[in-house]
């Protein structure tokens, strides 16, 4: 009998123990629901800056225009300049860097910045060659 009355109770503790940890492990899952990311707030109240850097994050997504379209409609036809203004900024001074490369086809600095630009755009064969033409002129160049 005091074997029975040991099993029960070993049953009695692990029963209380299994239902204490279901509570605590209900009470974290719930806390964490709670922690919702501050740029989802962001974008549903229509932060503008928010939804901005969003879209500049997802440009290559296949459903970006979707949702580029979304927003011109809640934002108007300036949320697409904005997306781009970066963009557009880094073509500016890749046209102004290459015509005074124009002018001064030795400038280091210059082919130096045109790597870095074309570097950052994605165009790791036009940032190589201007890399090399910047390391003839100064093979310091790492």
């Amino acid at each position: 009998m005091k074997q029975y009355e040991k099993i029960v109770k070993i049953s009695g503790i692990l029963k209380l123990t299994l239902i204490l940890f279901f509570i605590i492990f209900l009470i974290i899952n719930l806390i964490s629901s709670q922690n919702i990311s501050s740029i989802y707030f962001k974008f549903v109240d229509n932060d503008r800056s928010a939804t901005i850097s969003f879209l500049q994050k997802i440009v290559d997504l296949p459903d970006y225009q979707n949702i580029l379209k979304m927003n011109d409609n809640i934002f108007g036809q300036t949320i697409k300049t904005a997306v781009y203004a970066e963009k557009t900024k880094k073509r500016s001074m890749i046209n102004k860097l290459e015509h005074e490369l124009i002018i001064n086809p030795k400038a280091r600095d210059i082919l130096y910045s045109l790597y870095q630009l074309y570097l950052a755009e994605g165009d790791k064969d036009q940032a190589n060659n201007y890399l090399k033409r910047a390391k003839e002129v100064d093979p310091s160049i790492n």
